[in-house]
């Protein structure tokens, strides 16, 4: 069994390196670029590392010392260079709906960053939705059948929507499918200077290292399990491009957070090239593009970084993302695209116009976002319902999905646009902006609807399948009893394994990690599924299958005995008692006559 470990995201040379300009002791013991690099100068395998951080991140382990079956050699090193947390979450604020809650994080070298756990399925929201959810609904009460909408399958209870549909509206209340999204920051502060975010007020501090982002999802993990990612907090996600992306290869890896593809989200305010790079290394993530103008003079004024970037490679860039994502995809997915909707600025009849023929066509979500107040220097002011209304409504007549973005976390200073920390992120605990800032905020940052919820997948697209013949087998506890899938791949077992734990999404998203950590002989993998289900509302042990339909006949009986809760095995193991009976009776009455 071979102890290299593979990866679609291939690990990048510079993520072998520490941030320039910040010199980390310890290090983060969660960042492989630098626990590998020093296994290589210690002449340990890099294979007892991936051991190592199974054990840490979902073994629950809390030290490398009671990890018995690591090497001396690897042991020594940690306790001399890193430690499993460099940083320390030293405030959480909890909102008083108890969805939200803010973690102030505070880094080894005194730097502050702020992060968001988003609970969806505890409040309902007043969205606008689209028509064609309003249809969903519909559909879902009885009056209709079918979907396909390019809104995801677990929007699954009634929306707030606005619907174009005799030019009026029809109110529900959307509740979302239960689930935590970590909202998280990828710099201390921010360079882009948007116009109407706290955070670009800060002005750009450090770069965080892959380890301290993904400290961050250790850190929420602690509190709740996390289930999707996005990289919306402080900073820009494409400026610190290296370690975002060793960030994502940590988050899918089946050997430590075990996320799917679909469940990361990556916000930008257009970095044009590194769009284009993303889309190439990672394409299966979520982008969401930080829009708020149509036009390349009014977005310069609202986005002074747009004067590097113009719009239109910037839509060139988001073409490109959504062509290479559609290769990688089964389905149909919607690229997130933010309008922060400020009155008297970008929010004009002229300006929606122009907004719906640049969007017209493409494959996108538009998220308006009307603007709350925060702390920035300039006197802009939210615009009326009825203005937000009239934009949406102009917009959508050119063939454009949108959506109005509800806040999650206001009371905590927790909301889209709110995070930001005084004095640079280098302040006293305590030094956020809970008090100076109104209670509201908007551009930027984290809390609303998640993107799980609007941006997701439609149907199928014609002529593919889940479907996947594969080559090695794995074993999978599921309602108590362990099931050995045979043949169909490690992305089957993975999957099953993966969503037993409330994981992966997909069960293609990690393909092409190492097969032998679904599949290792000390039955560690084994996860105990009872009572769980899948994201879909369907049972853990419907991944397997799903996979594994079109192997082989082999392989989808013993797929089939995973799923069906053994009905299949004891029916085997009847058949085969009674063929074996038959052939004892057969052999006492005619082996006599034969030796005769």
């Amino acid at each position: 069994m071979s102890s290299q470990v593979t990866h679609p995201i291939q690990l990048p040379k510079k993520a072998l390196k520490e941030v320039k300009g910040r010199k980390l002791r310890p290090m983060p013991l969660l960042d492989e670029g630098l626990v590998l690099a020093a296994c290589d100068r210690a002449g340990v395998k890099r294979d007892n590392a991936y051991k190592m951080w199974r054990k840490l991140i979902q073994g629950g382990v809390k030290s490398v010392d009671d990890i018995k079956e690591l090497p001396k050699a690897l042991k020594k090193l940690v306790a001399e260079d890193f430690a499993l947390t460099t940083s320390t979450v030293v405030k959480a604020q909890h909102s008083a709906d108890g969805a939200t809650t803010k973690m102030l994080v505070k880094l080894q070298d005194g730097k502050l960053v702020e992060s968001v756990i988003m609970r969806y399925g505890m409040v309902a929201f007043n969205n606008s939705f689209p028509q064609n959810t309003q249809h969903k609904k519909d559909v879902e009460e009885g009056a209709g059948g079918g979907d396909g909408d390019g809104i995801p399958d677990d929007v699954s209870d009634t929306s707030s929507v606005t619907s174009s549909k005799g030019g009026g509206k029809e109110k529900g209340a959307f509740r979302s499918n239960p689930r935590a999204t970590l909202c998280l920051s990828s710099q201390v502060g921010c360079s882009m200077g948007c116009t109407f975010c706290a955070t670009g007020t800060m002005g750009l501090t450090a770069h965080l290292t892959a380890g301290e982002i993904l400290e961050q999802l250790y850190h929420a993990n602690q509190i709740t399990k996390i289930r999707n990612v996005v990289f919306m907090g402080m900073g820009e996600p494409l400026d610190n491009y290296t370690a975002v992306l060793a960030s994502i290869r940590g988050m899918t890896c089946v050997r430590r957070f075990s996320l799917g593809y679909e469940q990361i989200s990556v916000s930008t305010v257009g970095v044009a090239p590194r769009i284009k790079q993303l889309a190439d290394d990672a394409p299966k993530v979520n982008l969401a593009l930080s829009l708020h103008a149509p036009n390349q003079t009014l977005r310069t004024e609202i986005v002074p970084s747009s004067k590097a970037w113009h719009i239109d490679k910037i839509m060139e860039a988001l073409d490109y993302f959504n062509g290479k994502q559609q290769e990688h995809s089964r389905k149909v997915k919607n690229t997130l695209v933010e309008y922060v909707l400020i009155a008297n600025v970008n929010d004009s009849e002229e300006v929606a116009h122009q907004l719906g023929k640049l969007l017209e066509g493409r494959t996108v979500l538009l998220n308006v976002i009307p603007y709350n107040p925060t702390a920035v220097p300039y006197d802009y002011k939210p615009p009326e319902q009825e203005v937000v209304d009239m934009f949406n409504t102009i917009v959508r007549s050119y063939g454009v999905r949108t959506i109005q973005r509800q806040e999650l976390g206001q009371d905590i200073d927790g909301a889209c646009g709110q995070l930001v920390v005084k004095n640079g992120g280098n302040g006293e605990v305590g030094e956020t902006m809970g008090a100076p800032i109104p209670p509201r905020g908007a551009g930027g940052g984290c809390g609303d609807t998640d993107l799980e919820d609007i941006t997701g997948t439609s149907k199928s697209k014609p002529g593919t399948s889940k479907s996947k013949a594969g080559g090695v087998a794995g074993t999978v506890t599921i309602k108590g009893r362990r099931r050995r899938v045979v043949g169909a791949g490690s992305a089957a077992v993975a999957a099953a394994a993966a969503r037993a734990k409330g994981g992966n999404d997909d069960d293609d998203d990690n393909d092409d990690e190492d097969d032998d950590a679904d599949a290792d002989a000390d039955g560690d993998d084994a996860v105990d599924a009872t009572s769980v289900t899948g994201v879909k509302g369907g049972s853990a042990a419907a991944a397997a299958p799903a996979t594994a339909a079109a192997a082989s006949p082999a392989t989808a009986t013993a797929t089939k005995a995973a799923a069906g809760g053994g009905a299949t095995v004891d029916t085997v193991l009847v058949l085969g008692s009674l063929v074996a009976l038959g052939l004892a009776f057969l052999m006492y009455r005619i082996l006599p006559k034969l030796l005769q």
